[in-house]
């Protein structure tokens, strides 16, 4: 087994446990980074897309904080004591599961998470002269929804490409499943008292966990090409509305939206 595998396979079973053994009354929370690549990877068009992750601590005090991270440091106690010190900024270096696109999480003490400031950026390095990139989310916890949500004004018309991406904060070890219900959108409907949207297509997804029932390694994942979907050719714009269907799911997810020709994205998250 190659060094970068058992340092993951370390991390999955012991990062998370090693913050609480410095501060046992501590609250922790996730923070999900939902693409992070370590090296470049290939995309439609000749794209050759990566991320650029940085964190601030604006507070005055340190932040702990734990994870998938490179330190240098084989063993997992290098991993004991992540502390972001005040007024810091710096790139971590994770650890994602597969090609990095199925996300990760970083852990940080839940009451001094706020205090922190973090920038996920990806570009397509094959046009970079053209764009600095598109800013995607970093979540917190407390913002994974147990109701359904929606993600809404999504082209489906040519020249674009449409992916949805859902996320699961834990692994409970019990198969999951999510409900997605695509519904046109009607550009008349200017009154609150329209007729609600038309219902064109829904379909049950299976949740992908990548933390063999460890519960909080890396999020679950679903994966939805939406420009692959079978929709009428007349329909332009859609709302996407996703729902969990196994009781007790945590889910967040957003839409990414990427030109053909250009490669511009534009991301859509909940609001």
């Amino acid at each position: 087994m190659s060094r970068s595998k058992v340092l993951a396979l370390i991390l999955a079973t012991a990062s998370f446990l090693t913050l609480p053994v410095r501060a046992q009354n501590t609250r922790f929370e996730k923070l999900l980074v939902p693409v992070f690549v370590t090296t470049p990877v290939p995309g439609a068009f000749g794209s050759l897309w990566s991320t650029d992750l940085w964190m601030t601590n604006d507070g005055d005090v340190p932040v702990g904080i734990a994870g998938g991270f490179d330190t240098g440091c084989f063993f997992p106690v290098c991993e004991g004591d992540q502390r972001v010190q005040p007024h810091v900024t710096f790139r971590p270096r994770l650890h994602p599961r597969e090609d990095g696109l199925l996300g990760t999480f970083i852990v940080g003490e839940a009451d001094l998470t706020g205090q922190l400031s973090v920038s996920l950026r990806f570009r397509d390095l094959s046009r970079q002269s053209a764009t600095w990139g598109t800013t995607l989310p970093v979540v917190h916890e407390r913002e994974f929804r147990t109701g359904r949500f929606s993600l809404i004004d999504i082209p489906l018309t040519a020249g674009f490409r449409s992916v949805l991406r859902v996320y699961e904060l834990n692994d409970s070890g019990r198969p999951a499943s999510v409900l997605v219900r695509i519904f046109e959108l009607d550009p008349s409907n200017n009154l609150p008292g329209s007729p609600p949207d038309r219902l064109i297509q829904a379909d049950v997804f299976p949740v992908q966990f990548q933390s063999a029932g460890r519960g909080s390694a890396w999020p679950g994942v679903l994966t939805v090409n939406l420009s692959g979907l079978v929709v009428p050719t007349n329909i332009d714009r859609v709302r996407v509305e996703i729902e969990p269907v196994t009781d007790g799911l945590h889910l967040w997810g957003f839409v990414t939206v990427v030109n053909n020709e250009t490669q511009h994205a534009t991301v859509i998250t909940p609001q």
